[in-house]
């Protein structure tokens, strides 16, 4: 009996001994060790992508007056171009003649907001002109009205049919064809009476080089008129000065376009006060070092980045307050409002946020004011 005794206090002993451990070195739900931790999810807001229609010329070949068969584009989503510009081609249906129109009317309508005496809202428009043979300006708040004719393309004759609008960036002066990056464009095979809504995403050109594209002339759409068909997800995730994005289900980038995110700041009343570039999106952990930045042309993750479907399965970010200096602070990432993933072309102004935002999260009270 005395033997049990002893056996059963030196147990006691023991558990009490390991619980006093447990106590000391683990957090619990009733006493947590270390920063506390905050989460929200990603919502799709991708309503801002390159969106608008093309108007074709009533006759499709054989014109009798070329110069009166007006094209005329509308376009908003577009980011201003640091390098190169944006050119406007015709060609047939089978995209075996590309000629490029050289004279353009564009009208660049601006629309600014601020509030009055009351609090409300109000929106002034701006109006610019120009001609050219291409452009390079855009913005969130920039919609564009492009107009030419048949005949402002150099070797588009009367006769030849004119059953496709593209768009590319060309990094210098245009070429006999377009160039690699063909992001928007618009058929009148999809039109309804003459207007075709643009389509965003790479134009069916020989893809063969590219992974997953093994059909020359193969379109890979992102967007039709601004309008995706498929949902990223994704959550924000902030523990002391770190923030992790994790995301997912993205269509991978069009040819000349990468994804990046961005925070942005407010001011003591709620208002957007200013942005704060977080980068080009990678794979998520254990591969955060490897750059998606290239996965428009090339598969930088096999784990993560599918060649068919062309698809991203999944992206993240890791950032530390430590390193971005408009976030530290006490508490770290302070007056932080929202998290924004965006689609912008790499020839456009890296760090400055663009149209094109895919999902945005927005950060409770319990991370931007804790």
């Amino acid at each position: 009996m005395r033997n049990m005794r002893l056996l059963l206090l030196a147990a006691g002993v023991t558990a009490v001994a390991v619980s006093t451990a447990c106590g000391n070195e683990r957090s619990i739900t009733t006493e947590p060790v270390g920063a506390l931790g905050f989460g929200t999810n990603f919502l799709r807001t991708s309503t801002n992508l390159p969106r608008g229609t093309v108007t074709f010329p009533a006759a499709i070949v054989a014109s009798a007056t070329p110069a009166n068969d007006s094209v005329i584009l509308t376009l908003s989503g577009l980011d201003t171009l640091a390098t190169g510009s944006y050119t406007v081609w015709f060609a047939n249906d089978s995209s075996t003649k590309f000629v490029a129109a050289t004279s353009l009317r564009i009208t660049a309508t601006r629309r600014d907001s601020s509030f009055n005496a009351a609090g409300d809202p109000v929106f002034t428009n701006t109006v610019f002109t120009s001609t050219g043979a291409s452009f390079r300006s855009g913005g969130a708040n920039i919609a564009l009205r492009v107009a030419t004719a048949r005949n402002a393309a150099t070797a588009m004759a009367a006769a030849d049919s004119l059953n496709i609008v593209l768009i590319s960036i060309e990094p210098g002066a245009a070429g006999t064809t377009p160039g690699a990056v063909r992001p928007i464009w618009a058929r009148r095979s999809q039109a309804t009476t003459n207007v075709a809504p643009v389509r965003f995403g790479t134009f069916g050109r020989a893809l063969s080089t590219l992974p997953g594209n093994p059909a020359a002339n193969q379109e890979f759409v992102v967007a039709t008129n601004g309008a995706m068909t498929i949902v990223p997800r994704g959550r924000v995730e902030v523990r002391g000065n770190i923030m992790i994005l994790n995301d997912s289900n993205y269509l991978r980038p069009p040819v000349g376009y990468y994804y990046n995110a961005y925070g942005i700041k407010l001011d003591t009343t709620g208002k957007f006060n200013d942005t704060t570039y977080l980068g080009r999106r990678t794979a998520p952990y254990p591969d955060r070092a490897i750059s998606l930045y290239d996965a428009d042309v090339s598969n930088p993750a096999p784990s993560v980045v599918f060649d068919s479907p062309r698809v991203i399965f999944a992206m993240a970010s890791r950032l530390s307050a430590d390193t971005i200096p408009d976030a530290a602070g006490s508490p770290a990432w302070k007056n932080y409002g929202f998290v924004r993933v965006n689609l912008q072309p790499k020839a456009g102004i890296e760090g400055r946020m663009g149209s094109a935002t895919i999902l945005e999260a927005t950060l409770p009270p319990s991370i931007r004011g804790r």
